[in-house]
């Protein structure tokens, strides 16, 4: 589903007071499901009829929401209004300039723009959105999250995916195809703008048979040094496979990345491969057997954990 960047519509009205009330909601969220008004506008430093009034308008562009049925006047920061604190944190950082409110993908839990940095270099801006309707399903993709934390805010898992990911590729950008971080915030990723298209976008006659083995070959390629490496990806399938526009591959959505240490990393990566052999075999007829990719992934798996030369 499309989501709209309503914080580009109202960021221009913003003011700097704006932005303090937001963060005052966003750190008051940490100690109470609905932050009361006085709260807010003692963290902002403005009297409590000030902080209503402004609170009015962020409510009115979709930045927070307002209930009074609690016993008192309380706010919630929402999504857009998470997105407005996180786009112009990058942007006094200098990391961006500009996003674009056209977006180039739309995944299970997460819209990318096109952005641009000062410089005027392109840059993919990532927004994670986990929860609304279906919060209980995508959670279950991001279990490793909720490890050890009590935190049921659905921003906060938001951001914890957002640094997982960013973890995961300024570790494997040097050793492999994977997209070049360059900033995260709160539940934002900023990475390099590739030009390609996701294998799940092809159409079964866009590659032939010969053409798609060669591109499994790429991709098994380099999911082995990510292996050797000690990482699983843990999601692999056509959808997180980016066809370049110079005819490589980029495997790209690492937010579910685990180590090979992790005690479920080898039933993981098993289901990887037979995954990417399943979708290739099925859309272009390329028949690689399970049996005979399995044994040097499986080799890799063990060395990574220092079982040995993986025999």
């Amino acid at each position: 589903m499309v989501s709209k960047l309503l914080a580009l519509e109202a960021y221009p009205s913003l003011r700097d007071l704006d932005f303090r009330i937001l963060r005052g909601v966003e750190l008051n969220m940490r100690h109470h499901r609905w932050v009361p008004l006085e709260d807010i506008a003692r963290f902002a430093r403005v009297d409590v009829e000030t902080a209503s009034f402004r609170l009015g308008k962020l409510d009115d562009w979709g930045l927070v929401v307002r209930r009074s049925d609690i016993g008192y006047i309380g706010y919630q920061l929402t999504i857009h209004g998470y997105d407005a604190l996180a786009i112009r944190a990058l942007a006094k950082k200098g990391v961006i300039e500009a996003i674009s409110t056209t977006q180039i993908g739309v995944g299970k839990d997460a819209d990318v723009y096109v952005g641009v940095t000062p410089s005027g270099e392109k840059v993919a801006v990532k927004f994670n959105r986990i929860g609304g309707r279906t919060a209980s399903r995508r959670a279950g993709y991001h279990s490793h999250v909720f490890q050890d934390k009590h935190h049921t805010s659905w921003l906060y898992v938001s951001r914890l995916i957002a640094k997982k990911e960013h973890e995961a590729l300024v570790l494997l950008s040097p050793i492999a195809r994977v997209p070049r971080p360059i900033a995260w915030n709160r539940h934002v990723v900023v990475m390099e703008f590739v030009e390609g298209t996701e294998l799940a976008e092809l159409r079964d006659t866009d590659l032939s048979r010969e053409e798609a083995e060669r591109i499994l070959d790429r991709v098994l390629e380099e999911y082995l040094k990510i292996v050797h490496f000690g990482i699983v990806h843990s999601d692999m399938s056509e959808f997180n496979i980016v066809l370049t526009k110079d005819g490589d591959i980029l495997i790209i959505d690492w937010a579910q990345y685990i180590t090979t240490a992790h005690p479920e990393s080898y039933e993981l990566l098993k289901r990887d491969i037979i995954v990417l052999l399943n979708a290739f075999r099925r859309r272009w007829r390329v028949k690689k057997e399970f049996e005979k990719v399995w044994p040097e992934f499986e080799s890799a798996w063990k060395v990574s954990r220092g079982e040995g030369n993986g025999n």
